[in-house]
């Protein structure tokens, strides 16, 4: 009799907090592969101290434990959990050094553990960078000369074989850390002082510097027959010495020859093969512009930004194929949705009859002593994305995405005020804004070669650019001439460029496309075979061309603006809001259109909104796309820019919750309630204690204190002249209750407190502004948790190299951990 075969326990470990270089792509993929994993049948429980996680809610599928990301907390998970199985893909770096260490303690021999995605042995190899060029070298596949070093002396002694400068990067640390590029042995010692401390086994990686070659990222799959399929190819638009996160990425690559291209996709090919990977594989090569020469720079064989961009841009489903792929099936036997009628199902490898580019962004205005220098450090706190018919109307659709209240020049840094020396300088050093500085380079009359030789970027870019500065003259000086205009919208210049340029209101220059020129968008599909088979999809970008590929229905539907770029301030926490905002309204039968730029956004999650738009959540876009659909409502995450533009144009847009913000900062307190006001009838959720900038779940309250709360709360939300969900925050002395703030609910902390309430926040807020709210349901709950959990923010002071501020404003936090009070 063959033996039973057992379900598995399998440990997914998390990445922790959002912070610099860790959006919610993983989130994202973490949600699509949990639910499939357990429709299979399989027990899954999910590890992470992230406060914003929407996997925290998916309490039918998974059992969330809340932990700090290390080694001994791991080992009583495993323990306590019974776990046999680690997915180690869905935790970035941070879950294959964890799984590597319990390796090296032989933890995972004793408890009988597996690994699935990705090996053992491969993690150890991928770990260290001279076991990875060994491999490598095996396969004839190019390395950067590199070394491991454990002293001074040790990396003194490599440079002077190979030369500055080099780049540096500690072994083994388990936060989050940079490369950092050295030009002389003073600033190498200086790195590696630092490096050395955060190096659990003192230990740093120290590399011959390729500064100025190409950077290329293929994304590849591989299932366990070795039949793989390269999904995207993406080329950066600054050359190695810019963090990629920080560089502009365009989809697909621009500038290689097909001889190029084949290379690199065919040593993609041969990694992910003797890595032995079942699942996505992303690596990152160097390749040299003078020559065919190329090096292979970073593996990662888990999901990235690069794989949440490859997904976007190319319309394949990947975390669905790498889920399926993990349960067992092969690329010839996974059906892809939406694809009809094709013998080699997800062997389709993808095409693009689209140009999708990915643009980061900074929050720099914040953070005003922060080095703006672009370097191997990541320091964008976001990014957005755009898709056009070419490469220059996928690069001005990004440029507007950054900031949509204003034109491209507004946006720019006052470059136009620079002298050319300071512009030079910024030219040779480029910094947070860059593109704009290149463009006022051009409209000063400098020649492509002499750019080229400034910033070694490509020279095929600096043609793009004069094309786009050819235009922009073209257009202030014809105003309002329809020829000028029609070209201007076809290359992606939005109409409130147009009326910058022409010294008018974009009302008026949108009132002219239309009427006059009657020049209106077209829409096209974002799928993965460019129209070579029939593919059914609900994800559109806009052009202006003849054919239009959208439809449209009449069954009820409410439009959604998205998160946009990710942001310090309402960070992830915001895409948090807006998921849960997508699955009230369906459980309300409306059928959801999301308006979303973020290429790491989870609710632009394979099957998430019945239809999506990724378009630059600008005034102009956001009209036209109401025009089409006429949603019976619109929903955004708070008051923000965009909101109070389209409310000013009469446009009628719930604004949940009321506040991008957290609560009442710098306030003496002790206590919060959450509670809600519907149609003058008011209720208390429950509360948290706050100890400063900390809150904690556990609130004790006599019942002297808990029956003063009604009458209090009650007047205090009276006074409010907005159905919705507040928070109250008091200041207790002995039995006497100080009211010190009052505040609508905070994006920042609502899944916290969604969570310690056990209550769906934003599903209400969903209800009451809809008004299908039941608040007589509403029961006044406290200490829910068995365990309580505290909550803080993050800050990125650290990745900025500032001292944190003994008080800094919540309004600057990046992410938020939660952790027990009784820590493993």
């Amino acid at each position: 009799m063959a033996a039973r075969k057992r379900v598995k326990s399998i440990l997914i470990i998390g990445a922790g907090p959002n912070q610099i270089g860790l959006d919610t792509e993983i989130d994202s993929a973490t949600l699509q592969t949990i639910k499939e994993l357990h429709n299979a049948g399989h027990t899954i429980h999910y590890v992470s101290n992230n406060a914003n996680s929407i996997i925290a809610d998916l309490k039918e599928y998974v059992t969330f434990i809340v932990s700090d990301l290390n080694v001994n907390a791991i080992i009583n998970i495993l323990k306590e959990y019974q776990i046999d199985t680690i997915l180690p893909t869905l935790g970035s770096g941070i879950a294959l050094e964890l799984v590597d260490q319990l390796e090296d303690a032989g933890i995972l021999d004793e408890l009988n553990i597996k690994t699935i995605g990705v090996t053992k042995t491969t993690i150890h190899n991928l770990q260290n960078p001279e076991l990875m060029n060994r491999v490598l070298s095996h396969i004839k596949q190019p390395t950067i000369p590199t070394t491991v070093v454990d002293s001074n002396e040790a990396a003194i002694r490599f440079v002077k074989k190979v030369g500055y400068p080099v780049i540096i990067k500690p072994i083994a640390s388990l936060t989050k850390t940079n490369r950092s590029r050295c030009e002389n042995e003073h600033q190498m010692i200086e790195n590696l002082e630092s490096s050395f401390k955060v190096s659990t086994t003192h230990q740093v990686a120290v590399e011959k510097s390729i500064v100025g070659f190409k950077e290329i990222e293929m994304v590849v799959i591989r299932d366990a027959e070795g039949t793989k399929l390269l999904i995207n190819g993406a080329e950066n638009f600054n050359p190695v010495g810019v963090h990629a996160g920080d560089s502009i990425i365009f989809s697909p690559t621009q500038t290689l020859t097909d001889a190029e291209f084949q290379a690199l996709r065919q040593a993609t090919f041969r990694i992910a093969e003797i890595f032995r990977i079942k699942g996505v594989c992303h690596v990152q090569f160097a390749l040299d512009p003078a020559g065919n020469n190329y090096f292979v720079t970073r593996i990662n064989p888990f999901f990235d930004r690069s794989t949440a961009f490859a997904a976007r841009a190319t319309g394949y489903p990947v975390a669905y194929v790498v889920s399926s792929i993990l349960l067992g099936k092969n690329l010839r036997d996974i059906e892809i949705p939406g694809l009809k009628h094709h013998e080699s199902l997800a062997l389709i490898e993808p095409t693009l009859d689209h140009v999708a580019v990915r643009f980061p962004t900074w929050s720099f205005a914040s953070f005003k002593n922060a080095e703006q220098e672009l370097n191997t450090r990541v320091k964008s706190t976001g990014a957005v994305m755009a898709f056009g018919r070419s490469m220059e109307e996928a690069l001005q659709k990004a440029i507007r995405s950054v900031d949509s209240t204003t034109s491209a020049e507004q946006a720019a840094l006052d470059e136009s005020r620079l002298t050319e020396a300071q512009l030079i300088n910024v030219l040779i050093h480029p910094r947070a804004g860059e593109i704009f500085y290149l463009l006022e380079a051009i409209r000063r009359g400098y020649t492509v070669d002499e750019l080229a030789e400034l910033t070694k970027v490509d020279a095929f870019y600096f043609y793009k650019l004069q094309h786009l500065v050819s235009i922009e003259q073209n257009v202030r000086k014809n105003p309002f001439d329809v020829g000028a205009l029609k070209q201007a919208k076809y290359f992606g210049l939005g109409d409130s460029q147009l009326a910058h340029l022409w010294h008018s209101h974009s009302d008026r220059v949108r009132d002219f496309r239309i009427n006059t020129a009657t020049c209106l968008p077209t829409y096209k599909g974002i799928e993965p075979t460019a129209g070579e088979f029939p593919f059914i999809t609900n994800t559109y970008y806009s052009t202006f061309e003849d054919e239009d590929e959208l439809t449209i229905d009449d069954k009820p539907k409410v439009l959604v603006l998205g998160t946009a770029n990710n942001q310090v301030g309402t960070n992830s926490a915001a895409e948090y809001a807006t998921v849960q905002e997508i699955k009230a309204l369906q459980e309300l039968n409306y059928q959801v259109v999301l308006l979303n730029n973020n290429p790491n956004a989870i609710s632009l999650s394979f099957g998430m909104a019945d239809k999506v738009y990724l378009e630059p959540l600008t005034i102009e876009n956001c009209l036209n796309i109401i025009e089409r659909e006429q949603p019976a409502h619109i929903i955004a995450q708070g008051k923000w820019e965009i909101v109070t533009r389209l409310i000013e144009r009469g446009v009628t847009i719930h604004q949940l919750p009321l506040s991008r913000t957290t609560r009442s900062e710098n306030v003496e307190s002790d206590f919060m309630l959450i509670a809600c006001k519907y149609q003058n009838q008011m209720a208390i959720y429950g509360g948290v204690k706050v100890e400063g900038h900390q809150l904690n779940s556990s609130l004790i309250l006599n019942s002297k204190i808990k029956n003063k709360l009604n009458p209090i709360v009650t007047a205090e939300l009276k006074k409010q002249d907005r159905n919705g969900i507040y928070t109250v925050v008091f200041k207790q002395n002995n039995e006497h209750l100080t009211v010190t703030g009052v505040v609508p609910l905070a994006i920042q902390d609502t899944p916290y407190l969604s969570c310690v309430l056990n209550r769906n926040l934003i599903a209400d807020l969903v209800n009451i502004s809809l008004n299908n709210f039941k608040i007589d349901e509403v029961q006044t709950q406290f200490n829910q948790l068995d365990e309580p959990l505290l909550y803080n923010h993050v800050y990125p002071y650290h990745q900025f190299g500032l001292q944190l501020p003994q008080q800094p404003p919540f309004s600057l936090a990046n992410g938020a951990r939660v952790e027990t009070e009784t820590k493993q």
